[in-house]
């Protein structure tokens, strides 16, 4: 193993990273609907018909706005609003739930709006405001977390949908591709995204019910980036300080991955460690073929929110489905349309397959 890196060498790191990490985010202000040029188009023709009531107006409540996932998930939001003759407003909730949890009840009782799309950073905590949104006749779609207390594969009660790709099956799979990369076990940690998020949260849960049946692996980190590339760099440094013997680092989102890349190779443990990434983005495609990490899971963040738009305007138009997606239903992303039947995992031998379909999409 080469020694241990310089702080200079560090700060190089950290200003190399630049190039990786995403455009700073929005403000609290709302934005209506923007230019839609260079949309990733759905896998389904987009359907304008008479039946579809026009002139609807919509808020899309945005876990966050700084990083290329979420500004996908924004265009796909605002590009659905737009094809189905609908306004939309866009609210950065910061990854801070009470931040969030403050937009959603002015949005709700203020009655400008038709309906809305939600993409919870606190579930239990923006329960009250989602039920509110319901009982003032409020079409809802919420995104990514499920809402209050509901079961990630189904829609909460009196919402249009549950648009997913993250559920415990896709954890499942992707801790076991970790876990079955050595059979002889050892250490492995994991990064996150905040420690509050319904996503850190499910991964937590379905890693305690793995490690009851893979005692050969020793978990020596648990920690949260908030998605920065710069912060995964610093705590995965520290892990790697701190356990040199480890064999794998599972990244929960490809735009702080490159935090965890970074930090291998001035390490020197490229040989020793392997990365198993969750996004699918552009720079984990590259990575791929480099051999930097070891696998990526495909994500959908423009469909993810087109979807739900489509679902509001079926429940405001009185229709049972629009292009597709029906109101009142999970939908699951990772065997979504836009794949072409493509599993959602994807190791370096087949990104030609993705590649060849437009993905990935951010």
């Amino acid at each position: 193993m080469k020694t241990r890196w310089t702080m200079l060498g560090t700060i190089a790191l950290v200003i190399a990273l630049t190039s990786f990490i995403a455009a700073c985010g929005g403000s609290d202000s709302k934005t209506t609907t923007g230019d839609t040029s260079a949309a990733p188009a759905t896998s389904e023709a987009t359907v304008a018909t008479d039946e579809v009531k026009q002139g609807l107006k919509l808020a899309f409540f945005s876990v966050g706005g700084n990083n290329t996932y979420l500004k996908a998930g924004i265009k796909g939001a605002q590009d659905a609003a737009q094809e189905y003759g609908a306004t939309i407003d866009v609210f950065d909730g910061a990854f801070d739930g009470a931040k969030q949890l403050n937009q959603v009840t002015q949005a709700v009782s203020s009655g400008k709006y038709d309906g809305i799309v939600v993409e919870p950073n606190n579930s239990q905590q923006l329960c009250s405001a989602i039920d509110a949104a319901i009982a003032a006749g409020l079409a809802v779609g919420v995104t990514n977390v499920p809402a209050c207390d509901a079961a990630y594969e189904t829609a909460y009660e009196g919402t249009t949908i549950f648009v997913g790709g993250q559920g415990p099956t896709a954890y499942k799979q992707w801790f076991e591709e970790g876990f079955a990369s050595d059979p002889a076990g050892g250490e492995f940690a994991v990064l996150n995204g905040p420690a509050t998020h319904g996503n850190t949260i499910r991964a937590r849960e379905v890693l305690d019910e793995l490690l009851l049946n893979n005692p050969q692996w020793k978990e020596v980190g648990f920690d949260y980036t908030d998605y920065q590339a710069s912060i995964a760099l610093t705590k995965t440094s520290t892990i790697l300080q701190q356990n040199p013997k480890i064999k794998v680092l599972f990244s929960s989102y490809a735009g702080h991955t490159p935090g965890l890349i970074a930090a291998v190779k001035a390490a020197g443990l490229q040989d020793q460690v392997k990365i198993f990434d969750l996004g699918g983005d552009q720079t984990m495609f590259a990575a791929l073929k480099k051999g930097e990490i070891a696998s990526t899971m495909i994500y959908l963040p423009y469909e993810e929110q087109y979807r739900a738009v489509q679902s509001v305007v079926a429940k405001l138009s009185g229709l049972p489905e629009l292009g597709g997606v029906k109101v009142g239903t999970f939908w699951d992303l990772t065997t979504d349309p836009r794949l072409e039947g493509l599993p959602a995992f994807v190791e370096a031998d087949r990104t030609q397959d993705y590649e060849a379909i437009g993905l990935p999409e951010y």
